[in-house]
């Protein structure tokens, strides 16, 4: 018996081997260009790859890239400066209706300060190069409630010139009027405090105009004053300046 199964088992492995074939060369050649054809996409794919992450890289912003995705084009820088709006709203209306109460300043020569503005809680302006004189001092408020308003000598201390409240109008208010006599030439400080009412919502104006008419604004240039061995002149006598002759 175990001879016939030893035989049985060399008749087997005999027909098995005799029907295996060998790959031979064009299997070879088959498999390798197909694992060449894989591993050449392969490369491919690891070179597409890391381009689209260079190109991604270049257009992330702060990377130094000339472009950001998605971004519109760049606007070429204009050289003029921006142009800043101009104010509007009612509380400017009402600066500009109290502006049109103060003197002319073009045909008043003796206008030597004027100041338009919104009405705050704290408002302060420092005055410089006013000369010694007496000067009417208006301040007009148009719109509603009132403003207490101090008037300084110098740019620090607290010698009071002259002080009062101006009392809102919404048409033709009356002006708080001071006479306010500068010692020396130097500053002047003037400070307007709102009530709730007017503050950020009225508007307000004031002048300082000279009284004795030795000091003027003048057609074309800063604050000036007289001698006062010239006495006052009048304000249509006072000198004006000859143009060059070519």
């Amino acid at each position: 018996m175990t001879d016939d199964l030893e035989k049985l088992f060399q008749e087997l492995r005999s027909r098995t081997l005799s029907e295996i074939v060998a790959p031979g060369a064009p299997r070879v050649r088959a498999t390798v260009r197909r694992r060449f054809v894989v591993a050449t996409w392969a490369g491919t794919a690891v070179v597409v790859a890391a381009i689209l992450v260079g190109i991604g890289f270049g257009l992330r912003p702060g990377t130094g890239g000339d472009y950001e995705a998605g971004a519109p084009g760049a606007v070429p820088s204009s050289d003029q400066p921006p142009v800043m709006p101009e104010p509007s709203g009612p509380a400017y209306d009402r600066v500009q209706a109290a502006a049109d109460l103060l003197a002319d300043r073009s045909n008043t020569p003796t206008s030597i300060n004027a100041t338009d503005g919104v009405v705050s809680s704290s408002y302060q302006d420092d005055m410089n190069d006013m000369p010694a004189d007496t000067y009417a001092f208006h301040f007009f408020c148009v719109g509603a409630g009132r403003v207490d308003v101090v008037v300084k000598q110098g740019d620090s201390g607290n010698t009071v010139l002259g002080q009062g409240t101006s009392i809102c109008a919404a048409r033709d208010p009356a002006p708080l009027r001071l006479t306010i006599r500068q010692p020396t030439y130097g500053y002047l400080r003037i400070f307007a405090s709102g009530d709730a009412r007017s503050t950020d919502r009225a508007g307000f104006a004031f002048e300082f105009l000279s009284t004795t008419g030795k000091t003027a604004f003048g057609p074309s240039g800063p604050p000036y004053t007289f001698s006062p061995s010239a006495g006052s002149l009048p304000i249509g006598t006072l000198p004006v300046e000859s143009s060059p002759s070519n």
